[in-house]
């Protein structure tokens, strides 16, 4: 590898860091918020098709 390739470990890691830093994305409430909603939404819907079965 050259000197300045990184390996997955070291993309992930840099992609969290611009991740954390860009000012553009929206923060990580908000964004821990709206999975929570679709976890939710997606959990009665299961439950609901297991109610009717």
């Amino acid at each position: 590898m050259g000197k300045y390739q990184l390996d997955d470990k070291g993309k992930a890691q840099v992609r969290r860091f611009h991740e954390k830093n860009s000012k553009g994305a929206s923060n990580k409430k908000e964004r821990l918020a709206k999975l929570r909603q679709q976890f939710l939404k997606k959990g009665q819907q299961t439950h609901a098709a297991k109610t009717t079965d």
